[in-house]
C-alpha cells in the first residue's frame, strides 16, 4: 500500500482545487514560514478521521474551511472543505473489513465538512461511516493517532506524555488496535446483554407472580362455572313458583281497588262545585288587591313628585349662591389684571432703552479685539523663525549626546560586567556550597523515603479493614431492602385486588346489573331518564337490607321529569321487544302531592323516610312508597306493633324480613349478599375507597422506608467506593514513592553535573575580566573629545533661547491685552442677549393679562344670565308642589274605602276554605288507599317482571315458557339436588307433586352465598393463564439465549485479551531490541532502553523511555535537550518501523531542532526504509531536501491562498518544474541539482 495522491479544495489556505501526486521514495515539501506547508499534513490527518479541531490548530471544525481574504479583490469564504487521498495496492483484509469491493486495487477516501457543522465521508465515491474508514486502516500503522504522521509537536507529546498514553504507538505497531476495537464492541454488547438480562429477569419475576395469581383465579373461575350451572336450574324453577304465587295475590288486591273507585266517584262531584264558588270569590279578592295596590302606588308617585320639586328648588338656590361668588371673583381679577398691565408696560420701556446703549458698547469691543490680534501674530512669526534655527542646533546636540551616552553606557556596562562577574563568582562559590549541601540532604531524604513507604503500607492495611467493614454493613442493608420490597409487593397486591373489586362494583353499577332488561335499556338509551330510584337514594349499611325489603322491585323504578318521556320510553320498549320497565314521571307526582307522614311513630320503630338521603324532587315518590313503612329490630317487634295498630304500617327488619299491612310475612336471604344488592354497591365502593386510602398510606410508608434504605445503600456504596478509591490511592502512593525514590537518585546525579558546570563557569569569568580592561581605556579617550564639542554647541543654543524668550514675553503681553478685549466683547454680547431674554417674557405676560381680562368679563355676563334662569325655575316648582299635595289627599281616602271592602270578602273566603278542606281530607284518605293499592299492584307486577327479566338476563330463559309443566325438586341430605318434571296431563291424571320450596330457596341462597364468598371472579382468567404461561416459557428461553450470549462474549473478550497480550509483548521486545541498537547509531554512541511500568496486566502497562547520550549517565528522556529529545523520538519511530513499517509516513519539520550532523544521520535512516515505506517530508533543511526524489514548493502569490509548485528530479540529476492542476505557476529557470545545494523557488 502507498499514497498516490492528495486532493484538497477549500481546506484552510488551499482555496482552489489542489492536487499533489506522490510516488515511492522521498517527497519534500518546502516553502517560507506561513505559506501553508503544514496544512498538507493537517489535510492528511483530517481525512483519516481526526476529530479534534485543536489537533488541527483550530478552535472548532469549521475553522478548517477557507475563510476568505482581505483587500479590494479579496476572496469570499467557501461553504465547505473537502480532502481526498488515493491509496494503491490495498490489502484485501482491510478492504473486507471496511466493506469495500475486493476487485478494487485503489481506494479513494474523501471527507467533507460544511459551515453548519455537517460532515460526510466517502469510500470510492460511496457514502460511508467514520468507523468504516478507521477499520480500513486498522492495524496498518496509518491513522490520525498512529506513527504515520509525525510533527514537531507530536515529538513533544511523545516525550512529555504519560507512559500509559505512550503505549498507543506500540499497540499500532503490534497490530492490536483492531483487537481493541473488537474488544470495545464486545464489551458494549456485553453491557447491553447484561442490561437486557436485568430487564428480562424483572419481567420474568413479574410474569411468574402473574402466573401464580392467574392460576388461583382460573381454578376459582372453574368452580364458579360449576356452581352457576346448578344454580341456574334451581333458581329458574323457584322463580316460576314465585311468579304463580304473585298472580294469586294480585286477584285479591284488584277486588278491593274496584270498591274504593266507586266511593271516589260519588264524593268528587260535591267538592268540584265548592271549588268553583271558592275560585270566583278568590278572583274578586285578587281584583280588590290590585285596586288597593294601584291606589297606594299613585300616592307614592305623587309623594315622589313633591320631593323632586323640593330638591330642585334647593339645588337652584345653591347654584345661585355659587354664581354670586363667581361674580365677585371676576371683578377682583379684572382690577388686578389692569394694575399689573401698567407695571409691565413701564418695565418693557426701560429694557428697550438698555438695548440701545448695549449696541454701541458692542461695536467698540469688536474694534479693540482686532487691533490686539495683529500684534500677537507679528510676535508669533519672529518666534517661529528662531525656533527653526534652534531645532537644527538641538538635533546636532542630540546626536552628539547619543554618541556620548552610548560610549558612557558601554563604559558603565564594562564596569557593571566587572562588578557582575565578581558577584557571579561569589554566587557560584555559594552555589557550589549549596549544591554540596543539597547532595547531603538528598542522601538523608533517600533514607526517609524508605521509612515513609513502610508507614504507607500500614495505612493501606487500615483502609483495607474499613472497606471490609462497610461491605458487611452493605450486605445487611441489602437484606433489609429485600424484606421491605417483599412487604411492598404484598401491599401493592392487596391494593390491586381492592381496585379490581372496586372496578367490578363500578361496572355493575354502570351496567345496571340486577335490573330488568327493560329498565337497563331505558336507563342507558334515553337522556331524559334521570336514573333509577336506587341511583337517587343513599342508605346506611345497617339499613340496606331493610330498605331493599321495603322497596323491592321499586328500586328499579325509572325516574323521568315529563310524562311524555315515559310514553316515549314505553313505546320504544314495545317496538323493540326489549322487555318491560316501570317509569315514574315527577311532573305527575308534584300534581298529586306526596303522602303525609304519620306523626305518631310507635316506640321501638324508625320511620323509613328518616334514614334515606335524597334530593327534594324525589321526596314525594319516597313519601308515597315509604310513607307507612317502619324499620324495627326483629319480626317479634314488628308483630307486636302490628297488633297495636292492625293494617296501618308495613314493617321491615334490618335483616330484610318484612310484615305487610295485610299481615303477610316475608323473609329469608332474598337476593343474596350485599355485593348483589344495588343499594349496597355504592356503600361498598366507599368502604373500598377508605381501604385503598389506608393501603396507599401503608404503601407510601413502605416506599419511604425503601427510599431511606436505598439512600443509605447508595450513600454506603459511595462511601465504600471512596474507601476503595482511598485504598487504591494509598497503593498508588506507595508506587509513586518508589518512583520518587528513583527520581531522588537521578537528582543526585544531576547535582553532581551542576557542580561540574559551576567550576567551568568560574574559568570563563576570569578570561572575560582580562578582555574588559583594554576596552575601558579606549572608551575614556573617546568620551573626552565628545564632551569638548558638546560645550560649543550648548553656547549657540543659549543665544537662540534668549532671543526666543524675549519675543515670547512681548507676545504674552499682547496676548493678555487681547484676552481682556475678548472678555469685554463677551460681556457686551452677554448683556445684549440677557436684555433680549427679559423682553420676550414681558411681551408674553402682557398678552396673558389681556386674555385674563376678557375671560373675567365673560364670566360676569354668564353668571347674571344663569341666576335669572334659576329664579324662574324655583317659582314654577313651588306652584307644582301645591297642586300635587291636593291630589295626594284624595288618593289616600280612596285607598281606605277599598281596604275595608277587601277585608269583608276575605273573611267569607276563609270560611268556605275550611269547609272544603274537610271534604278534601275525606277524599284524600280514600285516594291514598287507592294509591297504596295501585302501588301494591305495581310492586307485584314489577316483582313478576323482575323475576322474568332476572331469569332472562341471567340465564337467557323466558320464565313464562315454563308454564304448563310442574317440577319436583328433591334435595338430598348432603345438599345434592335432583329435578323431576311432570307434564300438565300427568298432573291432571293424579301424579303427586311434592316440592319443599323453602328447602329449594335455602339451597339457592347457599349457592349464591358460595358465589358471593368467592368475591370478584375473573372468568377470562383461564385463557389468560394459558397465555401468560406460554409467555413465561418464551421468556425463559430468551433468558437462556442471553446467558449463552453473555458467556460467548466473555470468551471472545478473553481470547482477544490473550492474543493482544502475546502480540504486544512480542512487538514490545522487538521494538526494545531495535531501539537499543538504533539509539547509538543515531547518536554515535550512548545507550537507551524501553521499560514497562509495573502493572499486573501488560495491556494496562505504560512505556517509559530512558536514554543516555554519549558521555552522560542514563536518565529520563524529559531531562534531555530539545535536539536530543527529537533524535530519541526519531530512534523510537525507526525502531517501530523496523518491526512494522507504515506504508507511508508524513514528517512535518521533524528535523527542525537538529544540527547538520544529526540531520545527516536522520536522512540516512530514511533512505534505509525506502524499500518498505514512502516518506512525505515537510522541511527547511537543505540536507533533507537534497535527499528528496520529488520536491513540492508551497507559495502564497496571493495573500492568504496557497499554491503548489512541483519539481521532479530526473535521472540526469536535473530539476523539472511542473504545473499543479489548473494553477498557473512561474518558476525560476531549472538548473542541475548538486549535493547539499539549496533549492530556491521563485515567488
Amino acid at each position: 500500500m502507498y499514497l498516490k495522491s492528495l486532493k484538497a479544495i477549500g481546506f484552510k489556505s488551499f482555496a482552489d482545487k489542489t492536487t499533489l501526486n506522490f510516488e515511492p521514495g522521498i517527497t519534500a515539501v518546502v516553502g517560507p514560514n506561513g505559506c501553508g506547508k503544514s496544512n498538507i499534513s493537517d489535510a492528511i490527518r483530517w481525512v483519516l478521521g481526526e476529530q479534534s479541531a485543536k489537533a488541527l490548530r483550530g478552535g472548532e471544525m469549521a475553522d478548517v474551511i477557507f475563510s476568505g481574504t482581505e483587500g479590494a479583490h479579496g476572496r469570499k469564504p467557501t461553504s465547505m472543505a473537502e480532502v481526498s487521498i488515493t491509496l494503491g495496492d490495498m490489502d484485501e483484509e482491510n478492504l473486507k473489513a471496511a466493506g469495500v469491493d475486493l476487485s478494487f486495487t485503489e481506494v479513494t477516501v474523501t471527507r467533507r465538512v460544511f459551515r453548519d457543522g455537517g460532515s460526510e465521508y466517502f469510500l470510492n465515491g460511496a457514502s460511508c461511516r467514520l468507523r468504516d474508514i478507521q477499520q480500513l486502516f486498522m492495524g496498518t500503522g496509518i491513522g490520525r493517532n498512529s506513527y504515520s504522521i509525525m510533527a514537531q509537536g507530536q515529538i513533544t507529546n511523545i516525550i512529555k506524555s504519560k507512559p500509559s498514553e505512550r503505549r498507543v504507538v506500540f499497540e499500532e505497531a503490534a497490530g492490536i488496535t483492531k483487537f481493541k476495537q473488537q474488544k470495545k464492541e464486545a464489551l458494549r454488547k456485553l453491557d447491553y446483554t447484561e442490561q437486557n438480562l436485568l430487564r428480562l429477569e424483572d419481567t420474568i419475576r413479574e410474569v411468574k407472580r402473574q402466573i401464580g395469581s392467574l392460576q388461583r383465579q382460573a381454578g376459582k373461575a372453574r368452580r364458579y362455572q360449576k356452581i352457576m350451572d346448578e344454580l341456574r336450574e334451581l333458581e329458574t324453577k323457584l322463580a316460576r313458583h314465585e311468579f304463580d304465587a304473585i298472580d294469586v295475590e294480585l286477584q285479591e288486591i284488584r277486588k278491593e281497588s274496584e270498591h274504593i273507585r266507586d266511593k271516589l266517584e260519588n264524593n268528587s262531584s260535591g267538592i268540584i262545585e265548592e271549588e268553583v264558588a271558592l275560585k270566583e270569590l278568590r278572583q274578586t279578592l285578587t281584583k280588590l288587591d290590585r285596586q288597593i295596590s294601584a291606589t297606594q302606588q299613585r300616592g307614592l308617585e305623587l309623594k315622589a313628585e313633591v320631593e323632586r320639586h323640593e330638591n330642585r328648588i334647593q339645588y337652584n338656590e345653591q347654584r345661585m349662591e355659587e354664581l354670586d361668588a363667581q361674580h365677585a371673583d371676576a371683578e377682583t381679577d379684572i382690577a388686578g389684571a389692569q394694575e399689573r398691565r401698567k407695571q409691565v408696560d413701564a418695565e418693557l420701556e426701560g429694557i428697550n432703552q438698555q438695548l440701545a446703549d448695549s449696541g454701541y458698547a458692542l461695536d467698540r469691543a469688536h474694534q479693540h479685539v482686532t487691533e490686539k490680534r495683529g500684534i500677537v501674530e507679528t510676535a508669533e512669526s519672529e518666534i517661529n523663525q528662531r525656533q527653526t534655527e534652534l531645532h537644527d542646533t538641538n538635533n546636532e546636540a542630540t546626536q552628539l549626546t547619543q554618541r556620548l551616552t552610548s560610549s558612557r553606557n558601554e563604559l558603565n556596562a564594562l564596569e557593571l560586567q566587572k562588578q557582575g562577574n565578581a558577584a557571579r563568582l561569589e554566587k557560584l562559590s555559594a552555589e557550589k556550597i549549596q549544591l554540596e549541601e543539597e547532595r547531603g540532604k538528598l542522601e538523608t531524604s533517600l533514607g526517609e523515603f524508605e521509612r515513609s513507604v513502610e508507614d504507607d503500607s500500614l495505612h493501606v492495611e487500615t483502609h483495607r479493614g474499613t472497606v471490609e467493614e462497610r461491605q458487611a454493613r452493605l450486605s445487611v442493608i441489602c437484606t433489609d431492602l429485600s424484606d421491605t420490597e417483599e412487604d411492598l409487593d404484598g401491599l401493592l397486591q392487596r391494593q390491586a385486588e381492592a381496585k379490581s373489586r372496586k372496578d367490578v362494583l363500578k361496572q355493575l353499577i354502570e351496567s345496571k346489573e340486577g335490573f330488568s332488561a327493560g329498565a337497563q335499556t331505558v336507563l342507558t338509551q334515553f337522556d331524559s331518564a334521570i336514573g333509577s330510584l336506587a341511583d337517587q337514594i343513599r342508605v346506611p349499611d345497617e339499613h340496606v337490607r331493610a330498605l331493599e325489603a321495603a322497596l323491592g322491585a321499586n328500586l328499579q323504578l325509572v325516574i323521568t321529569e315529563q310524562s311524555q318521556s315515559a310514553d316515549q320510553m314505553l313505546h320504544r320498549l314495545a317496538q323493540g321487544e326489549q322487555g318491560r320497565a316501570s317509569i315514574v314521571a315527577l311532573e305527575l307526582l308534584r300534581q298529586r302531592g306526596g303522602a303525609i307522614p304519620p306523626a305518631d311513630i310507635p316506640e321501638g320503630a324508625v320511620h323509613a323516610l328518616d334514614i334515606v338521603e335524597t334530593d327534594d324532587r324525589i321526596q314525594p315518590l319516597l313519601q308515597t312508597l315509604l310513607g307507612r313503612t317502619l324499620i324495627v329490630d326483629s319480626l317479634e317487634t314488628a308483630t307486636r306493633l302490628w297488633r297495636m295498630s292492625p293494617g296501618r304500617f308495613d314493617y321491615v327488619t334490618r335483616q330484610g324480613e318484612s310484615l305487610s299491612q295485610l299481615g303477610v310475612y316475608t323473609g329469608g336471604q332474598g337476593e343474596g349478599k350485599e355485593h348483589h344488592s344495588v343499594l349496597a354497591r355504592r356503600n361498598q365502593i366507599d368502604e373500598l375507597e377508605v381501604q385503598l386510602n389506608a393501603l396507599g398510606r401503608q404503601i407510601d410508608q413502605s416506599s419511604r422506608v425503601k427510599g431511606q434504605l436505598l439512600a443509605e445503600q447508595t450513600e454506603l456504596q459511595a462511601s465504600l467506593q471512596n474507601a476503595r478509591d482511598e485504598l487504591s490511592d494509598r497503593e498508588v502512593a506507595i508506587a509513586t514513592r518508589k518512583g520518587e525514590f528513583k527520581a531522588l537518585q537521578n537528582s543526585r546525579q544531576v547535582l553532581e553535573q551542576k557542580i561540574e558546570a559551576v567550576v567551568f563557569e568560574v574559568q570563563n569569568l576570569a578570561e572575560q575580566e582580562e578582555t574588559s580592561k583594554g576596552k575601558s581605556i579606549e572608551l575614556n579617550v573617546r568620551i573626552r573629545q565628545m564632551e569638548e564639542k558638546d560645550h560649543q554647541i550648548q553656547e549657540s543654543i543659549l543665544g537662540h533661547e534668549t532671543f526666543i524668550q524675549e519675543q515670547r514675553n512681548h507676545r504674552e503681553t499682547a496676548q493678555e491685552e487681547l484676552t481682556e478685549a475678548k472678555v469685554a466683547l463677551s460681556k457686551a454680547e452677554e448683556r445684549e442677549s440677557s436684555l433680549q431674554d427679559q423682553k420676550a417674557p414681558m411681551e408674553q405676560q402682557l398678552a396673558e393679562l389681556q386674555r385674563t381680562l376678557e375671560r373675567a368679563q365673560q364670566t360676569l355676563s354668564e353668571s347674571s344670565e344663569r341666576k335669572v334662569q334659576f329664579e324662574s325655575q324655583n317659582a314654577e316648582s313651588r306652584r307644582e308642589i301645591e297642586r300635587l299635595r291636593v291630589g295626594r289627599e284624595a288618593t289616600s281616602e280612596k285607598a281606605v274605602e277599598l281596604t275595608q271592602d277587601r277585608n269583608k270578602q276575605a273573611a267569607d273566603a276563609e270560611r268556605r276554605e275550611m269547609e272544603l278542606s274537610d271534604k278534601r281530607n275525606s277524599l284524600t284518605e280514600m285516594q291514598e288507599r287507592k294509591g297504596e293499592i295501585e302501588v301494591e299492584v305495581t310492586q307485584k307486577q314489577m316483582k313478576q317482571e323482575q323475576l322474568v327479566d332476572r331469569i332472562k338476563e341471567k340465564y337467557d330463559l323466558d320464565l313464562r315458557e315454563v308454564q304448563g309443566d310442574v317440577t319436583t325438586i328433591n334435595i338430598t341430605a348432603d345438599g345434592q339436588t335432583t329435578t323431576e318434571t311432570v307434564t300438565t296431563a300427568e298432573s291432571t291424571a293424579g301424579t303427586e307433586v311434592a316440592t319443599d320450596w323453602d328447602t329449594v330457596r335455602t339451597q339457592v341462597e347457599e349457592m349464591q352465598s358460595k358465589i358471593e364468598s368467592m368475591g370478584p371472579v375473573n372468568l377470562v382468567a383461564i385463557d389468560e393463564y394459558q397465555e401468560v404461561e406460554e409467555r413465561f416459557n418464551f421468556l425463559n428461553s430468551q433468558h437462556e439465549d442471553l446467558v449463552n450470549a453473555k458467556t460467548e462474549l466473555e470468551e471472545v473478550i478473553a481470547r482477544i485479551d490473550k492474543q493482544s497480550r502475546e502480540m504486544f509483548a512480542e512487538t514490545f521486545e522487538k521494538v526494545r531490541a531495535n531501539f537499543q541498537k538504533m539509539f547509538p547509531d543515531l547518536f554515535g554512541g550512548g545507550r537507551a532502553d524501553l521499560v514497562l511500568t509495573e502493572e499486573e496486566d501488560v495491556l494496562e502497562a505504560g512505556v517509559e523511555i530512558v536514554a543516555s547520550p554519549p558521555g552522560k549517565k542514563l536518565h529520563r528522556i524529559g531531562l534531555l535537550s530539545g535536539g536530543e529529545q527529537t533524535m530519541t523520538a526519531v530512534a523510537l519511530l525507526f525502531s517501530l518501523y523496523q518491526v512494522k513499517p507504515s506504508p507511508f509516513c508524513v514528517l512535518d519539520e521533524l528535523d527542525a531542532p537538529l544540527d547538520d550532523a544529526n540531520i545527516e544521520r536522520y536522512v540516512q535512516k530514511l533512505k534505509e526504509f525506502l524499500a518498505h515505506s514512502q516518506f512525505i517530508v515537510i522541511t527547511h533543511s537543505k540536507r533533507t531536501i537534497s535527499a528528496a526524489d520529488v520536491l513540492y514548493g508551497v507559495t502564497m502569490q496571493e495573500r492568504g491562498v496557497s499554491r503548489i509548485v512541483s519539481v521532479k528530479f530526473g535521472s540526469d540529476n536535473t530539476e523539472t518544474p511542473e504545473r499543479n492542476g489548473d494553477l498557473q505557476t512561474e518558476e525560476a529557470p531549472a538548473a542541475p541539482k548538486k549535493d547539499n545545494e539549496e533549492v530556491f523557488l521563485a515567488k
